[in-house]
């Protein structure tokens, strides 16, 4: 049987500041909640804006007719396979749609990767934001 080496494979709790650098610098999340259908989630590009979640949807996609006021979980995470190394922060809050006449200035340019428009805005106000960095080889 293999062994690690101690350094390898060690789990660390992040501290709330981190969890947020973290998250700036990424781009792709998911985005999972309870519908009526049972757990859904679903990728969506997003930015931190005002301790905020963000990201655009059209009015007419499932995330839009079933998360308006709801709870949500936003996770994004980075890992690398070959180090086995990487991050994992989780925010929980509450959904709210808001149209794009009503977002901050630096939001209308937030590209999405499916082709088409996605006019209105999901703005997540983060009640709790939590992560986890997992040290790979050579304890990085």
């Amino acid at each position: 049987m293999k062994t690690r080496p101690e350094s390898e494979g060690r789990l660390a709790t992040l501290l709330s500041y981190d969890c947020w650098n973290l998250l700036e610098s990424a781009d792709i999340a998911r985005v999972a909640w309870v519908g009526p259908e049972g757990v859904a989630v679903v990728p969506v590009n997003y930015a931190v804006v005002a301790g905020a979640v963000w990201f655009r949807t059209t009015p007419d996609s499932t995330l839009a007719r079933e998360c308006n006021e709801q709870r949500v979980v936003v996770e994004v995470d980075q890992i690398d396979p070959i180090t086995r190394a990487g991050w994992s922060v989780v925010v929980v809050g509450t959904a709210e749609l808001v149209d794009a006449q009503d977002v901050p200035d630096m939001l209308i340019g937030l590209e999405v990767w499916p082709i088409g428009t996605r006019a209105l805005f999901v703005r997540v106000d983060v009640h709790e934001v939590s992560g986890r960095r997992l040290y790979g080889a050579n304890g990085t």
